[in-house]
Formats: structure tokens, C-alpha cells, sequence
């Protein structure tokens, strides 16, 4: 009689499926096995059958791998006196070895009423379960969490980004907010010391550290240097510039060897003692003017002396007036290479090298024979009481093949001079003190020099970069004024001929009414003609250009026209009711604003006569 593996039914000859349970029958029979003896071979105490086909495995041995199927056949010596429990379908195990003295656990079917046959389960139902080695817990299938996870995981990573952001944006912006006061009160400090006395304030960027003529937009040196550097720390940024060594005023430098200094006769703007070039410097705020006047000559050198005004940063704060003394050797301005407009306090007074004011003979001639001029420019970075240089080169072509001409007041009065034009592209090489921010980068630069062998006179110098007071750099010649033989008083000249006359050689203080000594010369051209001309009655006129707003350009105008007659009649004792006064502000410009020279021209006096 065969048996359904499956659930134990009997089954007849012939079935292809169980009647019990629906199990196909090619892989659900199990045959009747005789019983083995007791003490038979291990090897032959158990039979398996295995997808149909029997399989006679020894006692001893190892259970089949988990995930192949194993039917376990049913051992019948005799007919049952009672049935087997049967494990329920789906659940069949893998039986454990049978010890040798032991019979073997016969499994039987259970017995089936011929009246009521079980119902028959389909068959797609039937999922056998793997058999698990005796003494091992069945392993249960577990649930991936890794999708559950997923999720959560991707958020802890978001918000700790965002906090991440928020921790170094907030420690950068309290690092600026706190350069930004110590900067400040440095300048509270500075300014709190009695003019002339300041102390030196840390550079930052735009500042000149009292160095006129500079393009430089300094990095910053003490507490302000230490804050930007911890934030550029935090940054990731540690560009500190090349190593230069420095150099300063208090520096040991070899005296000018004795040479000779070029003829000034039949020079169209001679450069001798007496003569004063008055430069105007552009930065962001205002157009800063500072004078240089030659001093004295001497067998070895060009002595000069630097005045600049109180003025505006490009950050806002206040720099105090200056005075600077400086010195080109005689050999150098035959055959220096270099130019240098910078002074300041602990730039170096003397630069062997260089020369000031005017190009040496040896470049103007290379400009008259090729066109060009290998310029290099040399100015200086300020790093606490000392400075390091650094070079602007680049080579500059003549642009117009002729001479062009360039307006000029000239001992007070508006002229034109043949000046040649060049242009070129400027670098700053390597070794260069400065951070590479603060480096220009393939710069527009520009040059005007007096087409004059005698005295090339620089007339304009500008480098346009960014970096140089936000590209609004250039150093440019405004006012020219030199001794003459036989000087005539174009004031009074002008009244006689116009009855109004316009002089430029009235200096005051940046935004202040205070006149400046360089004004003693047209002063007196002033007093001279109302001594000439007893019956004549003025009125003094001020002019501004339009740096600032109107209402306050017109008290200024206003202020300065009337310290004009307080002079004159102070110091000279001009009756003051021959003097009135009047101010315009911005409102009568005479050349456009737009440009540094025009707005130059139009910071003036006037003078009517009645």
C-alpha cells in the first residue's frame, strides 16, 4: 500500500494526485520500507526520499543542506495497531539520528473513513517547508529596515549640514563685525592725538597709511591684520603674500655720488628750487592734491619736500595731513629705470634707482627712438613700521604718433603742452608682498609725459584695477608753478583787460576755508593791483567742483571766498570796504566734472572788479 508523504492518505494504484491533500503523486508517494533489524548497520537504519527518488542516508550523518527537499518515508513492519501522529502538512522536519539500540519512530498514516474523504487542498497551496538540522532552531526570515532607515538617516545628515553652515557663518560674521570696531577705534584713538602726532594706523584695504601718491589698497597690519587673518583662516584662505624684506626710513643708505644735473635753460617746465608741481590724487571719495616742491639742488641730488592735506579714506576714516621730505640722486635722473611717486612715513626718503617727478634721459630716449618704454613702477606695502616693495612692469607703446596736447595751468594761467601719450598692459611680479587679492591683474596703465628732453615731466600715471581704490587710481599733474625772470601779474592783467580774473593759486585745506602758505604768490598779485589802482573795488568769488552736495559746496564756496578778504585785509591791510564777497558752489563750472583735471580747474577764485 503506498502512502501520501504529504498527509498520510492511502492511496490506489494509479492516482496522480492525492485525494487527501491535492499533492501531485510522482513527488508526494512513499513506499513501505521493511523494518531493519536492531542491530543493522548505521548506514542502514534510515531511508529519505528526495523529490520521488529514495535516498539511504547514514544515521550518523549530517542532515541535507537546508533549502533541498527531503520527504521522509514511512518504515512499516507490520500493520499498525494504531496510528502515527502525523505532523501537519508543510511542517515536515528532518528526523534526528536514531541511536543503534533504539528502533527507529515509525510515521503512519492516520486512519480514514471510507465514508468521509478528506477535502482535497489545491495544490498550489502547498508550500513545503526546508527541513532544519536536528538541535538547530529554525532560522525565522527577518524584515530589512534598511528602507526605514533610509529616510531618517538622509535628514540627521541635512540638519547637521545646516548646522554646520550656520556655526562657521556666524563665527565669520562675528570676526568681521569685531575688525570693523577695532578699526574704528584705532581711528578714535589716531584721531584723539593732536594733529601731526599720529599714531600709525594699522593699513587696511584703501588706506594710504599717509602715503601720498600711492595706488596701493593696503592690506591690514596689528588687531585689524589679526582679525581678517583669523577670518581668512576660517576661510581656508592662507595667502599672506611673497617673503620681501623690509625696508624703512630708518634703513642705512649709501649718500648720492656727486653728478651733474641737466641744464634747466630753455626748459619748458624747469625743474629748479622754487618750482612747486601740484598733483592730484584720485581715490574713491575725493581728488586729493597734494604739492611737491624741489627744495634745494645740490652738487649730488634733487632735494624735495611732499605736502599733502587732511583727507578721506576709501573706508570712510579721516587721514591726517603729512609732510615728507624726499631725495633723487643727479646720476639718477640721467639713467634710473624705475618710478616712484609714494611717500609716507617710513618709506625710504632716498631709492637709489629711481626717480621722481620727471623719466630719467636713459627711458625718455627709449621712448623717442622705439616708441616704448619698459616701464616699471615701484611703490611699497606697509607692514606695521617698516614697508616692502613691489613693482608694477609692463611695457607701454606711444599711442598717437604726434604729440597731443595737454591743458595745464601754468603759473596761474590755463595753457597747453606737447605731451606724448603711451599705453600698455601692466603686471605685478613675483616676489610681491601683497596677498594675491591685492595684487593687480593685467592692468590698464597709462602715461603722459612733456615732450621735452630737458625735463620729461610726468604729467599722468594711472593704473586701472580694481584693487586700486576700486579703479579710480591716477596721479595726475593739475598746476605747474616756477619762477620767472620778469614776472607779470596776470591778476591785474586780466582786471585791466577783462574786469574778472581767475586764479587757481589759492590753496586751502581739504573741505576747510583755512589758506594754505603755497597761496603767498597770488595773495600778493592781489594786493599789488589794488595798490596800482586805488579806486578799484572787488568781489572775491568762491568755486568748488561737485565732489559732495550742493548745499554744502555752496558754504564752502561762500566760507572760502570770505577767509580771501580776511587775509587780505588781516595781513595786507586792504580796507575791507573795498572787498565784498560771494560764493556758487558747483553751480558755474567752467570745465566738465567728470574728470579729475576739469574738476581741478574748476576749484578756483574768481575776481570782479566794479
Amino acid at each position: 500500500m503506498n502512502f501520501c508523504t504529504k498527509c498520510g492518505n492511502p492511496l490506489e494504484s494509479g492516482l496522480k494526485f492525492c485525494t487527501g491533500c491535492g499533492s501531485p503523486v510522482a513527488t508526494a508517494l512513499a513506499t513501505s520500507v521493511p523494518a531493519q533489524p536492531a542491530d543493522a548497520p548505521p548506514a542502514e537504519k534510515a531511508e529519505a526520499s528526495l523529490a520521488g527518488e529514495w535516498l539511504t542516508s547514514p544515521v550518523s550523518a549530517a542532515p541535507p543542506p537546508q533549502g533541498e527537499w527531503e520527504a521522509i518515508g514511512t518504515t512499516i513492519s507490520d500493520a499498525p495497531s494504531r496510528p502515527a501522529e502525523v505532523a501537519p502538512a508543510g511542517e515536515w522536519q528532518s528526523m534526528a539520528p536514531t541511536p543503534a539500540q533504539v528502533p527507529p519512530v515509525q510515521r503512519q498514516a492516520p486512519p480514514v473513513s471510507p465514508s468521509v474523504a478528506p477535502e482535497p487542498q489545491p495544490a498550489a497551496n502547498w508550500r513545503p517547508t526546508p527541513p532544519v538540522p536536528a538541535g538547530v532552531a529554525p532560522v525565522q526570515p527577518t524584515t530589512s529596515s534598511k528602507s526605514s532607515c533610509l529616510p531618517a538617516l538622509l535628514i540627521g545628515l541635512a540638519v547637521l549640514a545646516l548646522i554646520a553652515v550656520l556655526v562657521v557663518g556666524g563665527v565669520v560674521y562675528v570676526g568681521y563685525k569685531v575688525k570693523q570696531k577695532a578699526t574704528a577705534l584705532l581711528h578714535q584713538a589716531d584721531a584723539a592725538l593732536p594733529e601731526g602726532r599720529q599714531a600709525d594706523v594699522p593699513s587696511t584695504p584703501g588706506h594710504s597709511d599717509e602715503k601720498p601718491g600711492t595706488p596701493a589698497a593696503n592690506p591690514p597690519n596689528g588687531a585689524a591684520g589679526l582679525l581678517e587673518g583669523f577670518a581668512s583662516m576660517i576661510n581656508g584662505d592662507q595667502d599672506q603674500g611673497d617673503p620681501v624684506e623690509s625696508v624703512s626710513e630708518r634703513d642705512h643708505v649709501e649718500p648720492c655720488a656727486p653728478a651733474p644735473y641737466p641744464a634747466q635753460t630753455g626748459a619748458r617746465i624747469p625743474l629748479e628750487q622754487g618750482t612747486v608741481i601740484t598733483n592730484s590724487w584720485g581715490i574713491v571719495y575725493q581728488d586729493v592734491e597734494s604739492t611737491l616742491s624741489i627744495r634745494e639742488l645740490t652738487p649730488a641730488s634733487l632735494e624735495l619736500t611732499s605736502d599733502t592735506p587732511k583727507f578721506k579714506q576709501d573706508d570712510g576714516s579721516e587721514q591726517g595731513a603729512s609732510s615728507h621730505q624726499t631725495t633723487v640722486c643727479n646720476d639718477d635722473v640721467r639713467s634710473g629705470i624705475k618710478y616712484i611717486t609714494e611717500n609716507g612715513t617710513h618709506v625710504p626718503p632716498l631709492v637709489h634707482g629711481a626717480t621722481r617727478l620727471r623719466l630719467s634721459d636713459k627711458s625718455f630716449g627709449e621712448i623717442k627712438s622705439t616708441g616704448k618704454i619698459s616701464m616699471d613702477y615701484l611703490s611699497f606695502q606697509s607692514y606695521d613700521d617698516a614697508e616692502k616693495p613691489y613693482h608694477d612692469v609692463g611695457v607701454l607703446t606711444r599711442v598717437e604718433p604726434e604729440d597731443v596736447p595737454y591743458p595745464m595751468i601754468v603759473n596761474d594761467e590755463r595753457v597747453t603742452l606737447p605731451a606724448i601719450h603711451l599705453a600698455g598692459i601692466t603686471d605685478s611680479p613675483s616676489p610681491d608682498p601683497r596677498p594675491r587679492k591685492y595684487r593687480p591683474n593685467h592692468s590698464q596703465s597709462e602715461l603722459y609725459v612733456i615732450d621735452d628732453p630737458l625735463d620729461p615731466l610726468v604729467l599722468l600715471w594711472r593704473v586701472k584695477d580694481p584693487v586700486y581704490h576700486d579703479g579710480k587710481f591716477r596721479l595726475e599733474v593739475v598746476k605747474i608753478d616756477f619762477k620767472v625772470a620778469k614776472a607779470v601779474n596776470t591778476v591785474e592783467k586780466q582786471l585791466t583787460e577783462q574786469k574778472r580774473a581767475v586764479t587757481y593759486g589759492i590753496y586751502f585745506d581739504f573741505n576747510k576755508d583755512t589758506i594754505k602758505p603755497e597761496s603767498e604768490k597770488v595773495l600778493k598779485e592781489i594786493v599789488q593791483a589794488m595798490t596800482d589802482n586805488p579806486d578799484w573795488k572787488l568781489t572775491v568769488e568762491g568755486h568748488t567742483d561737485n565732489i559732495g552736495g550742493d548745499a554744502y559746496n555752496l558754504d564752502l564756496s561762500k566760507r572760502r571766498a570770505a577767509a580771501v578778504k580776511q587775509a587780505l585785509v588781516d595781513r595786507y591791510h586792504i580796507a575791507p570796504e573795498r572787498l565784498s564777497t560771494n560764493g556758487f558752489g558747483a553751480s558755474r563750472p567752467i570745465e566738465t566734472n567728470d574728470t579729475l583735471e576739469g574738476r581741478a580747474r574748476n576749484r578756483r577764485v574768481e575776481l570782479t572788479r566794479e
